[in-house]
């Protein structure tokens, strides 16, 4: 007889509610070791009770009772999970995955070392399910019919939807599971991978990652939403922060509302831990949609549910916040053969925290880079608590930004005329690399108040400018000596990246004219001015093996751009063989005449028989 184990977290089920035994609820952590409450949401394992998988039981006499009885109870087979969970984990975080058939794809998070700077942070659950995730599931509406994806559950979490079948055998590798669906004519690849937080650089965050494909004849219009059932440690109703905004109701952020990310912790002064949903960034795609409301709102409706004005996070009979998080990509047609791929990030938060009477913390991305016109701007989120023992007045809030950095949306200054002890409040503020300055730039934040001691912080970001490099494209490329019976031709760009304040050039590149023969130049777009040609154009192929151009833009104003084409170099194929391009002479020189720093790099052309 196989004896199972069940995880109550927050008491037994009242006798006046259904059995989560047949998976109508979930229950969280009690906050008092007499009390059984009925806060609805239960879980099964195989293992001892725990507190989601990540933590380590508390044991109380109350309820020795209760667990003699469930051994009857869980005798039956099928109320235990055999399968082994699927995982991967590294030093800070760990991802479970529900084998099973029931269940079968459904995940959860956990910090295994957490944020190396709190300690405390460790061994705690970022979305609920420890060793057998349920209760955060994924969506898919296909010409307006909602599916689940994995396998089927006879619990709460998207019990009356309609599910498809997964394909294939999970992949999992050291850092990422993936699995493969099939609902209808969409075949969806889920892939669970490790990757860099945003904020903390770190391997400390889980990319979540959809692929749908269109398999079937006919253009489907097909949508995805992505569920999360947040908990933070024992915290399943920690407040949820986005922009300049404490959560604090259940509500739909859509369009330019939607942030770049959001963060979910307990306390400014002393937070167990913090975790971050990345919404924006390299290759992340924003959802349409971001809705926060209680896990019972989204369990029940596998789409898009109603929330009223005012609806809190407890769910309706109970009396504890279960906080969840829904990520809503709209439906778009997806044609025969279509694939579309949506991402988001969610794991540990980079904060930097600064205790006392006004407490302090400061989130931004570790790194950015001025890429010119194509520079991407990035939020920066403070938050101050009032941790004094009495309501602070006259409270300011004012974030100081470095050289290198410029403000382009939120007022430097916040005022508050009064601040209640405990209550904390949050500023953002949108900035952008300005390329004045690089390297690592301190953010300072402070708060200060009429009758409540002063505070400041300071987080620091590595801005990068990259140096100009000049390159010959394309790279390595192999060609046939003939096309259409006649000698290849080959176009070589010439480009610099980013150009700053460029006006002139003279360059000098060499080859090998028993391979290839250079046989005209055309200017590139750094001499043409609102389509004008630009005087001062000139190219010399008098020797073979060599070709020398000297432009300047003249009156024009110089370029400040993150890429310009200076000339592109028409090549001839002359022989089999590999030639190298290589750029003998770069003399680049601004506006004022001044010679600009610039890196070469050379690539080759081979010629095929």
């Amino acid at each position: 007889m196989f004896l199972g184990s069940i995880i109550i977290r927050g008491g037994w089920p009242s006798p006046k509610c259904p059995s989560d035994l047949e998976g109508v609820g979930r229950t969280s952590p009690s906050s008092s070791p007499t009390t059984l409450r009925r806060v609805g949401r239960t879980s099964l394992s195989a293992s001892p009770p725990d507190l989601g998988g990540v933590g380590e039981a508390t044991w109380r006499p109350t309820t020795l009772w209760i667990w003699a009885a469930l051994a009857v109870l869980l005798a039956v087979p099928s109320l235990a999970s055999a399968a082994t969970p699927l995982s991967f984990e590294n030093e800070f975080v760990r991802v479970v995955v529900n084998p099973g058939p029931k269940e079968a794809g459904r995940f959860s998070i956990s910090t295994t070392g957490g944020d190396p700077s709190r300690p405390e942070s460790a061994r705690k659950p970022l979305i609920f399910g420890g060793t057998t995730p349920w209760t955060s599931y994924t969506t898919l509406t296909i010409d307006g019919t909602s599916y689940v994806f994995g396998g089927p559950t006879s619990r709460r979490a998207g019990k009356a939807a309609r599910y498809g079948d997964l394909i294939g055998t999970p992949q999992v590798t050291s850092t990422s599971i993936t699995h493969t669906g099939r609902l209808g004519d969409v075949e969806v690849v889920q892939e669970l991978a490790l990757v860099r937080g945003p904020s903390t650089r770190m391997l400390d965050t889980v990319r979540i990652t959809y692929r749908l494909k269109n398999v079937g004849t006919t253009t489907r219009r097909v949508g995805l939403r992505v569920m999360l059932d947040t908990m933070l440690g024992s915290n399943d109703g920690a407040p949820v922060r986005a922009g300049t905004e404490a959560i604090t109701a259940a509500c739909a952020l859509t369009g330019k509302a939607v942030p770049d990310y959001w963060q979910a912790f307990d306390s400014v002064a002393n937070p167990t831990v913090i975790s971050q949903g990345s919404l924006r960034g390299e290759g992340l795609t924003p959802p349409d949609k971001l809705l926060f409301a209680d896990w019972g709102s989204f369990a029940d409706e596998p789409w898009e549910p109603t929330l009223a004005p005012g609806q809190g996070f407890i769910r309706k009979g109970e009396t504890d916040p279960d906080t969840a998080t829904a990520l809503l990509w709209n439906p778009e047609p997806l044609a025969p053969g279509a694939t579309r791929v949506l991402s988001t990030a969610y794991g540990i938060g980079g904060v930097t925290l600064r205790p006392g009477q006004l407490a302090l913390g400061l989130t931004a991305p570790a790194e950015a880079q001025f890429l010119h016109e194509r520079t991407q701007p990035f939020t920066v989120a403070g938050y101050l608590e009032n941790a004094g023992g009495f309501d602070a007045r006259d409270v300011t809030l004012t974030l100081t930004v470095p050289e290198g950095l410029e403000l382009i949306a939120g007022q430097p200054e916040l005022h508050f005329a009064a601040l209640p002890k405990g209550q904390t409040v949050q500023g953002s503020w949108t900035l952008r690399p300005n390329g004045a300055a690089s390297g690592t730039l301190p953010l300072v934040l402070a708060g200060r108040s009429a009758n409540v001691e002063a505070n400041q912080i300071t987080r620091e970001i590595q801005v990068d400018v990259p140096s100009p490099r000049l390159k010959t494209l394309p790279e390595r490329r192999q060609v046939p000596s003939e096309t259409n019976g006649l000698p290849t031709v080959v176009l070589a760009p010439v480009v610099l990246a980013p150009a700053t304040g460029f006006a002139a050039a003279r360059l000098e590149l060499t080859y090998d004219p028993a391979v290839i023969r250079a046989f005209d130049v055309s200017r590139g777009r750094a001499f043409v001015e609102k389509n004008v040609l630009l005087p001062g154009w000139q190219f010399d192929l008098s020797q073979p093996g060599r070709v020398v151009i000297t432009a300047t833009r003249g009156e024009a104003a110089p370029l400040t751009q993150a890429e310009v084409n200076l000339a592109i170099i028409q090549f001839r194929a002359v022989a089999p063989g590999t030639s190298t391009l290589r750029l003998t002479e770069a003399v680049l020189t601004n506006g004022r005449g001044e010679r600009i720093p610039v890196e070469t790099t050379e690539t080759s052309i081979t010629v095929l028989h």
